[in-house]
């Protein structure tokens, strides 16, 4: 077997951080995709608790999810696994090891830059492909959560603002909540002429095939004008049309849920029109670049991992954390550079790529690191930039 694998130029050495590192970025992924839900766990909590709706329904908005969470963990994961793989090694001295043996920097990171590139057809896969198709059932499942279950938003006694330009009052529910009791509506969707509803009874209905709910009032009546004049009518029947306010447009996609054909033709139409859709043209090049971003994340997770700390797995932690935080503070910078039209949308994207692989590749190339005489200087300034950010980790936990 060993003679088989050096025939590949594989040695026994480049397995063994393989597997060192590999087991960690497979765990990252779990805990930063855990992390990720986490921080939309609340308002999924709310949809269950508050809102009645049922807990099969909220599991698959979270698989929906899980795709487009995936995009961004797997950089992620692979500088916290590296950080971690590569920082167990050096602790046990096994990285100075090698170094006594002759191996370089550089020789080490064979099998990182490996384990990314393996990642990175995974990540862009799910970015290009599969993520696009889920957005597209994500929101499906939100319209579809949000026409049926219309009135599971509407508790009793309250000024309810769940529909565009209608305020519903009502006293109680009967029945699931789709009948309602003594109910009480402010119609302000012609500003000109706003309306006051009272009924003694109303049914919502939800439409078939649209995002739309019908009010259906009985026995009631109707106060309205303008400011020239009042009028008041009374009612047996009364049918009102009214949309969930969902904050998602209706009736087209949005850029993420376009697959990369359709997105194509839509960035290619809205510049044939002469009103280019920056947006779209955003949203394409970061299914490139943000991929890319596993092989600057794993050398830097190598490099952070090599470096000496004195807070063990916490300050290593906030190394990952800083580099997180960076990375997206560069992204965000890059699209509005992008919308202000001070860069091309593909070179705005790239910042954050750009700018990360001159910071991991720069510790590999540069000979006086190599050799160790600008390794210490370098540390330094890493602990003292975690100094900086583990404080203020440390007072937020708290």
């Amino acid at each position: 077997m060993r003679a088989r694998l050096s025939q590949f130029g594989i040695k026994i050495l480049d397995l063994y951080i393989l597997h060192e590192v590999a087991i960690p970025v497979a765990l990252s992924i779990g805990v930063i995709t855990i992390a990720l839900i986490v921080a939309r766990l609340l308002k999924l909590v709310d949809l269950v608790v508050n809102q009645g709706v049922a807990l099969t329904a909220v599991l698959a908005l979270l698989v929906y999810l899980l795709p487009s969470l995936l995009s961004l963990s797997l950089p992620m994961a692979m500088l916290l696994g590296t950080l971690l793989g590569i920082g167990r090694l050096s602790s046990d001295s096994e990285i100075v090891a090698a170094r006594a043996c002759g191996v370089s920097l550089a020789r080490l990171a064979v099998p990182v830059v490996v384990l990314a590139a393996l990642t990175y057809p995974l990540d862009a896969i799910i970015t290009t492909r599969i993520a696009p198709a889920w957005n597209v059932r994500l929101r499906d499942q939100i319209v579809d959560l949000v026409r049926t279950r219309a009135t599971a938003g509407l508790p009793e006694k309250v000024f309810n603002r769940n529909f565009d330009g209608i305020v519903i009052y009502f006293d109680h529910a009967e029945e699931s909540g789709s009948k309602l009791v003594d109910v009480l509506i402010s119609d302000n969707r012609n500003p000109s002429a706003k309306s006051i509803i009272y009924a003694h009874k109303g049914v919502l209905i939800p439409h078939a095939h649209e995002l739309a709910v019908t009010l259906s009032l009985g026995d009631g009546w109707v106060f309205g004008g303008d400011v020239n004049s009042h009028h008041v009518a009374r009612f047996d029947t009364y049918d009102i049309s009214v949309v969930p306010s969902t904050g998602l447009p209706v009736n087209e996609a949005t850029p993420v849920e376009l697959d990369m054909a359709a997105l194509r033709a839509e960035i290619a139409k809205a510049r044939h029109a002469g009103k280019p859709d920056l947006l779209a043209e955003i949203e394409l090049a970061h299914r490139w670049t943000i991929p890319i971003a596993v092989f600057p994340f794993a050398l830097l997770g190598m490099r952070l991992g090599l470096t000496p700390v004195r807070g063990g797995h916490s300050e290593r932690y906030a190394f990952a954390l800083m580099m997180f935080f960076s990375y997206y503070v560069l992204m965000r910078a890059g699209e509005a550079l992008a919308l202000a039209r001070v860069l091309d949308t593909y070179a705005a994207a790239s910042i954050p790529d750009i700018l990360f692989t001159v910071l991991a590749v720069a510790p590999f190339i540069n000979r006086r690191i190599e050799r160790g005489e600008g390794a210490e200087r370098l540390d330094d300034r890493i602990r003292r930039w975690a100094g900086l950010i583990l404080p203020r980790l440390r007072g937020a936990v708290e």
